[in-house]
């Protein structure tokens, strides 16, 4: 079996984090903005009118394949580049957390399950 979520739990834990990687040597898993708290209002227009925005948004270099809005702002989870993503995402739509997605078929994580494990390693 293998493990979900290894950088969460180790990184996300200082607001400060801008990119988190597994150890693996490959490029980070998930990139935090720097401003990111876990107080965001996650019901406001705004949050929602982003989460539309980008949901299911491509590029050459990413797919959105999940996008929600949380207490940390909105999250996205995405195939492709992660730093493109990451820069294209926040700089342009203000998104507060973009992560890798999951393999659809890796113990059926869902996007909802991904993303509220992502704000509860970072929201302790």
């Amino acid at each position: 079996m293998r493990p979900r979520l290894l950088v969460p739990a180790l990184v996300l834990t200082a607001a400060t984090a801008a990119a988190c990687s597994d150890g693996s040597g490959e490029t980070p898993t998930v990139r935090v903005a720097p401003d990111t708290r876990c107080d965001q209002d996650d019901a406001s227009d705004d949050a929602k009118d982003t989460v539309e925005r980008v949901g299911g948004l491509r590029t050459e270099d990413f797919v959105v394949r999940f996008a929600e809005s949380t207490r940390l702002g909105v999250v996205a989870l995405v195939d492709g580049d992660i730093g493109t993503a990451y820069e294209r995402l926040h700089g342009t739509y203000g998104v507060a957390v973009v992560g890798r997605s999951e393999d659809k078929d890796a113990d059926h994580v869902t996007g909802f399950q991904q993303v509220r494990e992502l704000v509860d390693a970072f929201c302790r």
